[in-house]
């Protein structure tokens, strides 16, 4: 019989670590599930998007901008998107990760270790939510866990996230397309998104993580 996790504490806010690669992708996700929310007549939530991070032009296409954007702060162009369209009151903070926060589910969407050990120290709520996504070139993990609950907390069970080495940057003349594949960032926001949508909508887990290749076409859960 496969184990299932049944969530004890409603989500209803929710704080977005990041807008670029994966984080764009994942608000614009999150605007679905409010609207799909509603319409199933359940309680809304409430996004809160940091990122401290300009638009620029290399992240129109891969990235969820466009032209009109470069220069403007990433979460704001996300949020006000999203606030105009869904009739919304979101809110865009364009600073790193707070030390502290008491959302109900934190989503990382942040590209180096130094921000992830940022948000590992922060204080968060007991049975706070944290849904970790990552990627390199055309790979990439969703990992959901909580900060001092009943799921284990990602970055002691997977230590690496916070402890290991940056990655040099590429050399100037290597492309972003072959840095990171073009829709890597949305695979990944996609099973992050339907994690979510799993604790929103149906209030439970029955696998708590997902490992993939692109290149190979394999998928590894991460089982309760």
């Amino acid at each position: 019989m496969k184990k299932m996790y049944q969530i004890k504490h409603q989500i209803k806010e929710i704080s977005v670590y990041g807008c670029g690669g994966t984080g764009s992708h994942v608000i614009n996700g999150l605007a679905r599930i409010s609207h799909a929310l509603r319409a199933l007549g359940k309680e809304d939530i409430h996004v809160t998007a940091w990122d401290n991070d300009q638009v620029s032009h290399d992240n129109v296409g891969r990235q969820a901008f466009y032209d009109s954007d470069v220069g403007s702060n990433k979460a704001k162009v996300l949020i006000d998107r999203v606030n105009l369209y869904y009739r919304t009151n979101w809110l865009a903070i364009p600073r790193h990760a707070p030390s502290s926060d008491k959302k109900d589910l934190v989503i990382s969407c942040v590209d180096s270790v130094e921000s992830r050990e940022r948000i590992a120290k922060a204080w968060q709520k007991k049975n706070t939510f944290l849904i970790d996504c990552g990627n390199a070139r055309a790979s990439g993990q969703v990992l959901v866990g909580q900060f001092n609950g009943e799921l284990p907390n990602i970055y002691t069970e997977h230590d690496q996230l916070i402890l290991g080495e940056e990655k040099p940057d590429e050399p100037g003349c290597v492309d972003q397309y072959f840095r990171q594949d073009l829709f890597v960032n949305s695979v990944v926001a996609s099973h992050a998104l339907h994690f979510v949508w799993r604790l929103l909508r149906w209030e439970s887990l029955e696998v708590r993580g997902v490992f993939f290749d692109l290149d190979n076409g394999i998928s590894n859960p991460v089982k309760l």
